[in-house]
Order: structure tokens, then sequence, then C-alpha cells
């Protein structure tokens, strides 16, 4: 479905951000990637997602289609909810509306996006995602200024959507957040990707999971 070969990416000779990764992810699969901050999360999701080019590497998404929610949401704040989902399904040449659907966002459809809360704006950064009806779901820390209300909404989400058979790649500094979503843990350090293990498999060791990011990160 999604595939990164070789991925490296540097922004000065001293400042290696990525170092030869190389990472799949299946249809209806799950990865969530955590690491410190400066650690080249958002670099290698912009390359996975086709916003930024590698300096060696290439990645193939085998026609999959790709919806990008970056870390700060591409919306337009003085436009209503219904003007962004409009625009970016015109941007995307999508129609898509099932899927947004699942969000439940028509009570708020005729607001400015400036007047809502963080749950509510975050919610509108994936439906304008999925205006394309994607088959990989890209997502730069999507829990960050969320409250905890919103962040199982999320969660909840995300499951329904990869039940789907959407696969969903996203960042984490939570342990609830990186557990939430079954799926494959990985850590980004010093450049490298690495697995953890799986996330259903780890959700009963906790203290093994802490100690085994310690070690990492």
């Amino acid at each position: 479905m999604l595939k990164a070969k070789n991925i490296s990416k540097s922004y000065s000779k001293s400042k290696v951000i990525l170092k030869d990764i190389t990472f799949s992810l299946d249809k209806g699969k799950a990865a969530v990637i955590i690491g410190r901050n400066g650690a080249g999360k958002s670099t290698f999701l912009s390359i996975l997602a086709g916003f930024l080019i590698p300096d060696t590497g290439e990645v193939i998404t085998e026609t999959a289609k790709i919806g990008f929610v970056p870390q700060d949401d591409n919306l337009f704040l003085e436009l209503s909810v219904q003007d962004n989902l409009s625009f970016w399904a015109k941007a995307a040449n999508g129609t898509n509306t099932d899927l947004v659907d699942i969000f439940e966002i028509d009570k708020y459809k005729k607001q400015k996006v400036k007047n809502l809360s963080g749950g509510m704006k975050k919610s509108v950064a994936i439906c304008c995602a999925l205006t394309n009806n994607p088959d990989v779901l890209i997502l730069d820390e999507p829990f960050v200024g969320l409250d905890i209300y919103y962040k199982n909404e999320l969660i909840k989400m995300l499951v329904k959507l990869k039940e789907m058979g959407k696969s969903i790649i996203y960042t984490s500094h939570n342990i609830d957040e990186m557990l939430g979503l079954a799926g494959e843990l990985y850590t980004l350090s010093d450049g490298e990707l690495k697995l953890i293990g799986d996330a259903e498999h780890m959700a009963d060791k906790p203290d093994e999971l802490l100690k085994l990011l310690g070690r990492w990160l």
C-alpha cells in the first residue's frame, strides 16, 4: 500500500534528519511513530505524503491516494467549515461525503473555523483530508491541544476508518494515544526508524513499554 525505501534527508552537513529509512504500511493497518521534538517525525511524514522530496530514496504508493493532516492544520480560519471542505475537495478532485459524515460536523458547518474549539478544528482538518476518499491517512501530532474528550473521540473515529480498510500513520508523544489505535509502534531517533512492537500486544505491558521508550528516546 505505502512503501518508503532508503529515505534520507539532511538540512545541512551537520544536521542529518533521516538516515536510510525503509518502511511499509499495508492496507487497513496502522502505525504510530514516536520521538523527541526535532527528531524528524514531521519531515518523514511530509515525505510520505509527497509534500517534501527526500535527498535519497523513494516513496511508492502503488496508486494509493494519500490524505495528509499536518500538525499546523491547513485551514482557512476566516472561512466557514463548509467553505473549507469545499475548497479542499476541489483541490483534491474529491467529492466524498460519507467519510466526512463519520465526524458529525454538520451541526457547525456554517460556523467560521476561527470560532471552533481545538477538537472541532482537528475534526474539520481531518475531514478536509478525507474528501478525496484516501487509502492512506497521514496525521502529524493529531492529538496536540485536544482535551480528553476529543482525544477519545478522535481515536474512535480513527479506529472506524481503519475498520473501513484505511491505512493510518500518525505521530504521538503520549502512551494512551500510542495504544489507542492498535498498530505497530516505531521510534524515530538519531535519524533511524526502529520497530518496537505491536500496540495491541504491548497494551498490557505499560512498564515494559516505558523501559523501551526510555532506551530509544
